[in-house]
């Protein structure tokens, strides 16, 4: 059989196995998998157990051996000639639903072919398919030499500790991709540094501020709530922006200032509510004392998205601009925590990153607190295996797509010899929501016609490496 009927084949068993796919990946966008580490006594929190669970039944149900990894990772493993591995990985765990949805978050609709629900594009949509995958090869009689092995993490949005667990009692495979991006491939991510500006909130009228679910995601809604605000000032805030939530009781009044959620990695798709609110305290006058001048320097260190007020802005050929959101901040006995989320070009130095955001942090007299960073990753293709990779996604999808790099950050970068492989399409803006957006969904139709690629291109890898 050529590898142009076996590519019919594939097509014509993901037709006919739509429905089932739609119905197990609903199952598992309706686990609300925000990863919790420790909560209820398990690794990444109940809700990252109840969909591991769900996707071991799976594993076992389709007949294929299965791993748990203490609910870190989990496992699901199709048997080759000799134990050596070929993987796919992905993960399940979601960042925080937010607000603003027209749909509920954890109660999936298929809608349109799409399936709407928080996670179902990030990632369980392509996890999902990728157990498909495996399940059309098992059923069309496909062998390998390489076990394949499905890897699914319950910690890629808050830390990736979970492929750090599975590398520490496991070799990786021989080669891994990740189900995580786009078409054609992900050869390059940003670096990724995440900080708090800490500082004093000083004397005023400040009691309280919070906005934001996630450092990785730009905040839909931040409030404030402030006692003796100027009746005039509250008044005139009302006529000039009505789009403003006020809330008054006695003498307190609290002010909701609402944005658009979005990745932070694409800034400039959403709309940062924190920076909204900092906006209305110092532009309306609502804040006293040394508070207002302390929240005046933070706004300034959030003149844009691109890391200018903090002096770490840079931009390369090979990435573009680097990134910066607040993404959260919150008010913890008296002192302001800003979450920072930086995505920074290929091409900028870590070092000298980190050395001018302690000194200008320093100047400002802002306290950095539990700062991490990871390097940039890149991956040229040109190599042979990216190379393979790239021919038969061309070949299968019969439309080119180029390699590129991205500021979001995948498995990829803690896992040895993985690439990002689709199975998202870049350019694609589907009618319902975004990753890390309000009504995020995913084409069903985009993932049964990545199953064909994915079969092909393991083969293509059983046999190189075999060579």
């Amino acid at each position: 059989m050529t590898e142009r009927e076996l590519a019919r084949r594939i097509d014509q068993w993901a037709k006919e196995h739509e429905e089932e796919l739609v119905r197990d990946l609903m199952r598992a966008v309706d686990c609300e998998s925000v990863s919790r580490p420790g909560e209820g006594g398990y690794a990444m929190g109940t809700g990252c157990k109840e969909c591991a669970d769900l996707m071991l039944s799976l594993g076992e149900q389709y007949g294929f051996e299965i791993q748990n990894d203490d609910y870190y990772c989990i496992s699901i493993l199709y048997p080759g000639i000799d134990k050596k591995e070929l993987g796919i990985l992905g993960h399940m765990d979601v960042v925080p639903a937010g607000s603003g949805w027209h749909y509920e978050p954890y109660r999936s609709v298929h809608r349109d072919g799409f399936v709407i629900g928080r996670g179902s594009s990030d990632n369980k949509g392509p996890a999902m398919m990728s157990l498909y995958v495996l399940r059309c090869m098992k059923e069309l009689g496909l062998s390998m030499t390489h076990t394949l092995r499905l890897i699914i993490g319950f910690n890629e949005e808050a830390g990736m500790k979970d492929v750090e667990h599975y590398l520490k009692g496991h070799c990786p495979p021989e080669y891994t991709l990740i189900c995580d991006g786009g078409w054609a491939m992900c050869i390059g991510e940003k670096g990724i540094l995440t900080a708090d500006l800490v500082f004093p909130a000083g004397e005023g009228n400040l009691l309280d501020i919070s906005g934001g679910v996630a450092s990785n995601s730009v905040p839909d809604t931040a409030w404030a709530r402030l006692k003796d605000v100027s009746a005039e000032a509250v008044r005139y805030l009302q006529q000039e922006r009505p789009e403003v939530e006020i809330l008054m009781e006695g003498d307190e009044v609290t002010i909701r200032a609402y944005g658009k959620a979005a990745h932070a990695f694409v800034p400039h798709e959403g709309e940062n509510a924190i920076y909204r609110l900092l906006a209305l305290l110092s532009d309306y006058g609502l804040v006293t004392g040394q508070t207002a001048r302390r929240l005046h320097t933070l706004r300034e260190c959030f003149c844009d998205d691109y890391g200018v007020g903090l002096r770490i802005d840079k931009e390369d050929a090979l990435s573009g601009k680097t990134t910066c959101v607040g993404g959260m901040i919150r008010m913890e006995e008296g002192m302001i925590r800003q979450n920072i989320n930086v995505r920074y070009a290929v091409e900028q130095n870590s070092e000298e990153l980190l050395c001018k955001l302690q000194e200008r942090c320093g100047e400002l007299g802002i306290l950095l607190e539990n700062l991490e960073y990871s390097d940039p990753r890149f991956t040229s293709p040109e190599l042979p295996v990216p190379k393979l990779l790239l021919d038969t996604c061309h070949e299968f999808l019969e439309r080119q797509y180029e390699p590129y790099v991205m500021g979001g950050g995948t498995h990829a970068r803690k896992f040895p010899n993985a690439l990002p492989y689709g199975p998202g399409i870049m350019d694609y803006r589907n009618p319902f929501g975004s990753p890390h957006g309000i009504d995020e969904a995913i084409c069903i139709e985009h993932l049964t016609q990545a199953m064909k690629v994915y079969v092909i291109a393991l083969l293509r890898l059983d046999a190189y490496f075999k060579e």
